[in-house]
C-alpha cells in the first residue's frame, strides 16, 4: 500500500518517516519561540542536513551547519501608573501679612446703648500695644466715613434719633488690616408736642 506523489509512488513508510520529521521539525521550531519568548536573548538555533536527507536543529553548531534567523522576542512595557508619576510641586504661596497688635476693639458708644438727647456721637477704640507709625485708623458710622486717621477717636455730628451702627477698621503699614465692631446703639431725642386744641 502507498501513496502516489506526482508520477512516483510512494510507500506508506516513507510517508510515515516524511510526517515524522517534518513533526519533529516543527516540534524544535516552536522550542526554539518559546525558549526565545522566555529569554531576553535567544540561544542561536543551527540546521544541518545529514546525508540521508534529514533536517535537524541543534542550540550547538555543527560542521556543515547554518545558523536560523529567528525572530526577535517582542517585549511589552506597561504604562507607568499614577502613583510613579512625581506630583507637581508649586511654590509656596506667601503669607498674609498680620498687624502687631493683641486688642483693638469699639470701647465708645457701647453696643446696645441708649443715647438721650444728643445730636453727635464720638466712636472710641482701644488699641493695645498703642497704635504704630505708620498705621491709620479709619471711623465708619450709617455710610459716613472718619479717616484714615492716628487719632483713638472720631465725632460724627447731625446724629438724628433711631438706630445707628457704628465700626472701625485699623490699617497696618504692612498691607494687613484688623476690624472691630459694628456696635449697634440708640439716640432718643425729645419730642415735640403740638399746642393742644380748643374746644
Amino acid at each position: 500500500m502507498g501513496f502516489w506523489l506526482g508520477k512516483r509512488h510512494l510507500p506508506t513508510s516513507d510517508i510515515l518517516a516524511r510526517l515524522d520529521r517534518m513533526y519533529r521539525i516543527v516540534c524544535i521550531i516552536l522550542l526554539a519561540f518559546v525558549v526565545g519568548a522566555g529569554t531576553t536573548r535567544a540561544d542561536s538555533i543551527y540546521k544541518w542536513v545529514d546525508a540521508q536527507g534529514n533536517v535537524h536543529y541543534s542550540d550547538h553548531p555543527r560542521p556543515g551547519s547554518q545558523k536560523v534567523q529567528l525572530p526577535r522576542t517582542q517585549t511589552y512595557t506597561p504604562p507607568s501608573s499614577a502613583a510613579d508619576v512625581p506630583a507637581a510641586s508649586f511654590p509656596a504661596s506667601a503669607s498674609a501679612p498680620t498687624a502687631a497688635y493683641t486688642q483693638f476693639s469699639i470701647t465708645s458708644p457701647a453696643s446696645q446703648a441708649n443715647l438721650w438727647y444728643v445730636h453727635q456721637v464720638t466712636v472710641s477704640v482701644s488699641v493695645s500695644p498703642s497704635l504704630q507709625s505708620g498705621d491709620t485708623i479709619t471711623y465708619h458710622l450709617d455710610g459716613q466715613t472718619i479717616g484714615p486717621t492716628t487719632n483713638t477717636s472720631a465725632t460724627f455730628k447731625h446724629i438724628y434719633r433711631g438706630t445707628h451702627t457704628a465700626s472701625a477698621t485699623l490699617h497696618a503699614a504692612n498691607g494687613a488690616s484688623l476690624s472691630a465692631g459694628p456696635v449697634t446703639f440708640y439716640v432718643h431725642q425729645k419730642t415735640i408736642l403740638g399746642p393742644k386744641s380748643h374746644h
